[in-house]
């Protein structure tokens, strides 16, 4: 198999690099844009939250804590998926 063919995320079938729906199973398959867009929104709410945490007093500090806690869980999460992703591409 070459390597411009990667595996469906729903059926495992073979299908082309570019391909953004698989043939067989017609599901579509994640974008790696969607990754990196969650790890920058994920900073963005992290670096606000800090902001307004820090900075503010009453219900704006507590949404900055919010905002913080939000941040940090989406930029971990869309770092640790892209690693299991690359993980996965390389265990094939």
């Amino acid at each position: 198999m070459s390597s411009d063919r990667l595996r469906c995320v729903e059926c495992r079938e073979p299908i082309p690099a570019g391909a953004r729906i698989c043939p067989h199973c017609r599901s579509i398959q994640p974008s790696p844009l969607l990754d990196v867009g969650v790890v920058v929104a994920g900073a963005f709410a992290l670096l606000f939250g800090v902001v307004l945490a820090v900075m503010t007093v009453g219900a704006s500090r507590l949404l900055g804590l919010v905002l913080l806690v939000v941040g940090f869980g989406l930029a971990v999460g869309g770092c640790a998926r892209y690693v299991d992703r690359r993980a996965a591409a390389r265990a094939r």
